[in-house]
């Protein structure tokens, strides 16, 4: 694995630039049209830690959308892991495997190794994001792979609220970053990790045709994702 110190002394020099375009351009991918089935399919037979399963709270676990119970029934084996004990408590007693754990300051009992980290909507929630690229370096065997989801900075309606100034909408109060490609490869290279690949997450499937169509003819496709999934080798591919 390169690092852009290697390429040149100064981050803004155009060779940095240019090597950092083509680690990004070799890792870019199509948008898919449903997260969750998407990373049940990364998890299949795997042995998986799920980070923040809680997702804020326990009410989630009884909607189709909460992404802990998809990652658990796909996974050969998977441990949950979240920061608000009550609702991890919750879920215990729902039969869930899961612990209060924060894995960017703490290690997990019994050393613990993972294949997968799926990190589902929580690095934006953090005031250290790289701490979590360290943990995942920590925690997974050599090759694993950590997945990252977190919101687009460019989704386009992000965009038009920061632009338009009739638009006064604001993300979740509890968001502090919002991070990009480039930002997202350095965090991972900082800590050891490298990125394997990016890819959006199309807002609304239905309209799949006509963002296809946009995105060959005006704009990226990643306009139209909402949300973004990034995936991470530990120590280069598996086996």
């Amino acid at each position: 694995m390169r690092k852009w110190s290697q390429i040149a002394a100064d981050p803004n020099a155009k060779a940095a630039k240019t090597w950092r375009l083509s680690v990004l351009n070799a890792a870019r991918r199509e948008p898919v049209k449903n997260r969750i089935a998407y990373l049940e399919e990364i998890v299949r037979g795997k042995r998986v830690l799920d980070v923040g399963a809680v997702a804020h709270t326990a009410v989630m676990a009884g909607t189709a959308e909460w992404l802990h119970r998809a990652i658990s029934q796909s996974a050969a084996y998977c441990l949950g892991v979240d920061v608000l004990e009550e609702e991890v408590k919750k879920l215990q007693a729902m039969g869930y495997n899961v612990r209060c754990a924060d894995i960017t300051q703490e290690d997990l009992a019994g050393e613990e190794r993972f294949d997968v980290m799926i990190v589902g909507e929580v690095i934006e929630h953090l005031g250290e994001p790289g701490q979590l690229f360290e943990a995942g370096e920590r925690l997974l065997v050599s090759g694993g792979r950590m997945v990252l989801t977190t919101p687009n900075p460019y989704y386009w309606k992000r965009m038009r609220n920061a632009l338009c100034r009739w638009y006064r909408r604001v993300e979740s109060v509890d968001h502090v970053t919002m991070l990009f490609p480039s930002g997202m490869a350095e965090l991972a290279e900082r800590a050891g990790m490298e990125l394997e690949s990016y890819r959006g997450v199309y807002r609304h499937s239905t309209m799949v045709g006509l963002k296809k169509l946009l995105a060959a003819t005006v704009v990226q496709a990643e306009v139209f994702c909402e949300t973004m999934i990034y995936e991470f080798w530990r120590n280069g591919p598996g086996p």
